[in-house]
């Protein structure tokens, strides 16, 4: 390859031998069969192995191109100064989770990008013309420190905002010791849904991406709804070696992921659909007796009583004299009695175990009319008997009509999944559609169904790692510093959560705050390391906002759309030059990494890591903040500066973790730290089966799995979110007309080019896919062939865009698919050599942003009106 200096207008250039080894990438990144998976970590290790004997030097890193943090190699050249051609990045060989997926691959890419922002710059022009000038950091910390003292002293700290995909733990270093809470991700468009959803059927702490999975090395049948395995990457590697003892793979998706190229099955299935499918599972399950009655019975909530039609849980006081009134009640068959079912709690009130009846026997379907202790006379049912009943309304024939999937397929996949140890992905990317909430919660209740909780194969609480490095933080209004400091802040909830209690980041709620100032201003925002304009649903509402406020920082490495809209654009570091140890997500057992590539911003690019920009502002806006909260006191002018400051107390918390494992166990704490000097990770805690909710409680309200949500069912019944997760049409936007121009537009990912900074690499441009997929049936009907240009106008927007169409049945009838974080970029500024980012449509143009209630989870997918204008 032909290198290239970051000023040549042209972009790097790819020699033919270079953009098949980066296609390769893409490839072997997807879910590939497993003997090619075994192939592929041999190769990797024996490849690390021979550019070691030929000097070359393995530092590894954890990737954070999405939020996997898979484990990684930065291979250097030794004695060569870091380049294209000098640092290689590879898998880590051995790691729990190593997905070296094209994205990943692409660093170095990104990391000497011609575009890549070198310098502080200023507005100069009206925002959103992206008009700018390059200034001193001096010039730009002093300026914005000087307007957040501003809108803090005429409105509070809580006027300034915060929002970020992946990185909210670093803007805590800002938000926590200014006093502000509105620190808001926008999960809402990515993974809140699956959040809440898992917080519906396992309570609070088991609801985070990633705490409760598929035992993915171990499971016989993996159903994937919506689900394409393209994040974490890592979990496909794991996947692999389930494959490769012939593990089955199913996928249910309006799209065919290219997993499914392996053997795996793809059932396709209309948008918005899926709680249809899977109710109609359940009552196949329920109905011809396959699913795990004992362990519904004992180990959930099904026998507990609810009143009937208003869903509110019945306590144990309602029907039992005497009882008390924090228990639950069921009915015991074993004497035809009702009988308490309480939680036993320790002296701080955390719930511990279970208090139950000796020999008690509860009644699964069981509805009834009864007196209470009060007098009144109520109708009670069972969660199973309510949950059933919905099941039962959602016959196959039924499911088949709302779903597209024939009704043979529906009842074979059911039969498959309860009797072949089938085991339901909980889900990733899942804001879609705006039913996503009780979809979700749906995948995770179906394992409920088959009692494989936390066993071998089945659905497992994943065991964390154990390390906490230096940060900031606030909870209830207590903020805590680095080092141990801790203060109080006059404001403790997030606006967000005012709206949505349930929800994980819905940046969007605040855009009415932004700009009428109810219930209060909101006057400033951050953004950190994040494609707002290709992850908030609702581009023409996302630009308004940000119009109407009076400060915007943008943080980031590349010139994304949303900096058209900035005051201030402040160039960042990325992983590759980080220095961090942590613990590594989305594993089975628990592990810790160190994440240290060992390379430095590239010749005349000013990047600075988020953390020093945000100390910095803080001392220069409220010294005393900075001083006592986050103990910096003084100027860290260099890099060096900040990074001895910084890596000395991520250093210093390390020790402090290996001596603790030291004093747990004498020398275990030296083994970690060994392993972690040797292959950039260690394993500190073996997962242990059958715990949850068997011997430790899950954090619902009852302490164990819930088919009806009991935290729910109790709070927001009236609200619009049930504690009975059933189907509902997508309400986001309007449905459209079959067999016409009208078509539901869906999006997603896959593994070679779809992220907010590898849509910039140049790999990119050949590997790509910035087209509207179209199935061969409605091409036919509308005369569009593969090339044609179309324009799309959404049905409830309004807005339109232009792009061409591939033709194939790797998408449903009925439906178009566009790749995310591919294309359809809409900067003011020059792209130069890389204006083809231009090509295509971001599908959140067309998305009419609307949100749930009580979860606040944003629907992605549209409804458009398809029209040919141009042929090639």
């Amino acid at each position: 390859m032909e290198k290239k200096t970051a000023q040549d207008p042209r972009g790097p250039l790819l020699t033919r031998r270079s953009l098949i080894g980066a296609a390769g990438a893409a490839a072997g990144s997807g879910m590939l069969g497993a003997s090619l998976w075994t192939a592929a970590d041999e190769a990797a290790a024996k490849e690390v192995e021979a550019l070691k004997a030929d000097g070359w030097e393995a530092h590894p890193t954890a990737c954070m191109i999405c939020g996997g943090y898979c484990g990684l190699l930065a291979m250097h050249k030794k004695g060569a100064p870091v380049s294209q051609e000098t640092v290689r990045i590879m898998p880590n060989p051995g790691h729990p989770q190593r997905g070296c997926c094209a994205r990943g691959a692409q660093a170095m890419w990104m990391w000497n990008h011609p575009l890549r922002l070198r310098k502080p710059l200023k507005r100069t022009g009206e925002k959103g013309e992206g008009k700018f000038e390059e200034i001193s950091w001096d010039q730009a910390l002093d300026e914005i420190a000087a307007r957040v003292k501003t809108i803090v002293e005429q409105d509070g700290e809580r006027a300034v905002s915060m929002t970020s995909h992946n990185f909210s733990g670093l803007q805590q270093w800002l938000a926590a010791p200014l006093g502000t809470p509105n620190i808001i991700s926008h999960s809402s468009t990515c993974n809140s849904a699956s959040v809440a959803g898992r917080r519906k059927v396992f309570g609070k702490g088991f609801d985070g991406a990633g705490k409760v999975e598929p035992d993915y090395a171990n499971c016989r049948f993996l159903l994937c709804i919506g689900r394409t395995l393209n994040c974490a990457m890592g979990v496909a590697a794991v996947f692999g070696r389930a494959r490769e003892q012939g593990a089955k793979l199913v996928f249910v998706d309006p799209r065919m992921p290219e997993g499914a190229f392996t053997g795996a099955e793809w059932v396709p299935i209309r948008p918005g659909t899926d709680s249809a499918l899977i109710l109609a599972m359940i009552g196949i399950g329920l109905g011809e007796e396959l699913v795990d009655f004992e362990f519904l019975r004992r180990w959930t909530n099904a026998p507990y009583l609810i009143e009937a039609g208003t869903r509110r849980p019945v306590t144990a006081g309602d029907l039992i004299a005497g009882a008390a009134e924090d228990a639950w009640v069921v009915m015991n068959r074993a004497d035809g009695a009702f009988a308490p079912m309480a939680l036993v709690k320790d002296a701080k009130g955390a719930v511990v175990g279970f208090d139950e009846p000796v020999n008690v026997d509860p009644e699964l379907d069981y509805s009834a009319r009864v007196t209470t202790t009060d007098g009144r006379v109520i109708e009670v049912e069972s969660c199973l008997h309510a949950v059933a009943a919905a099941a039962r309304a959602m016959t196959p024939e039924r499911a088949a009509k709302e779903t597209g999937i024939p009704v043979a397929t529906i009842v074979r996949l059911a039969r498959s999944f309860f009797t072949e140890g089938g085991v339901c992905d909980d889900g990733w990317y899942a804001s879609r559609n705006g039913n996503d909430t009780s979809a979700y919660a749906l995948m995770s209740m179906l394992n409920l169904f088959t009692g494989r909780i936390d066993q071998p194969g089945g659905f497992v609480v994943t065991q964390g790692g154990g390390f906490k490095g230096p940060g900031c933080s606030q909870s209830g209004g207590k903020g805590k510093g680095p080092n141990g400091q801790s203060w109080t802040n006059k404001d403790a909830k997030a606006l967000d959560k005012v709206y949505y209690p349930e929800g994980s980041g819905t940046y969007s709620a605040i855009f009415e705050a932004i700009e009428t100032g109810k219930p209060y201003p909101i006057r400033a925002a951050f953004i950190t390391g994040t494609t707002m304009f290709h992850r908030e649903a609702n581009s023409e509402r996302l630009a308004k906002a940000l119009k109407a406020l009076d400060l915007v920082v943008v943080q980031d490495i590349l010139p994304h759309e949303v900096i058209d809209y900035a005051d201030y654009v402040l160039p960042c570091t990325f992983f590759l030059e980080a220095h961090e140890y942590g613990g590594v997500k989305w594993a089975l057992n628990g592990n810790v990494q160190f994440s240290g590539a060992g390379i430095d911003p590239p010749e005349g690019c000013e990047a600075r890591e988020e953390i020093w920009q945000f100390a910095e502002i803080l001392r220069r806006a409220f010294p005393e903040r900075a001083a006592e909260r986050l103990g910096y006191a003084k100027e860290l002018k260099t890099r060096d500066e900040f990074k001895a400051w910084y890596r000395g107390m991520m250093d210093a918390a390390w020790e402090k973790f290996i001596a603790k494992k030291n004093a747990e166990k004498p020398g275990e704490g030296d083994r970690i730290a060994a392993d972690v000097r040797a292959h950039g990770w260690s394993e500190t805690a073996k997962k242990k089966y059958g715990v949850y909710p068997y011997k430790k409680p899950f954090g619902t309200p009852t302490g164990k799995g819930e088919i009806i949500s009991f935290l729910f069912a109790s709070k927001y019944e009236s609200k619009g979110a049930s504690g009975l997760s059933d189907f509902e049409a997508p309400p986001a936007y309007k449905l459209p007309k079959p067999f016409s121009d009208e078509f539901y537009l869906v999006s997603g990912k896959d593994s070679a080019s779809n992220s907010g900074v590898a849509m910039f690499t140049w790999p990119t441009k050949f590997l790509g896919d910035r087209t509207v997929w179209m199935n061969p049936v409605d091409a036919e009907r509308l005369g569009i062939s593969t090339g044609d240009m179309v324009e799309l106008t959404g049905l409830d927007t309004g807005a339109k865009g232009r792009t061409r169409v591939t033709v194939t049945n790797r998408v449903i009838a009925g439906s178009l698919f566009s790749h995310g974080f591919s294309g359809g970029v809409r900067t003011k500024r020059s792209l130069g050599a890389y204006e083809w980012t231009r090509e295509g449509v971001n599908s959140h143009w067309f998305a009419t942003g609307w949100r749930e209630p009580v979860t606040g989870s944003l629907a992605n997918n549209s409804s458009v009106r398809v029209v040919r204008i141009g042929r090639d």
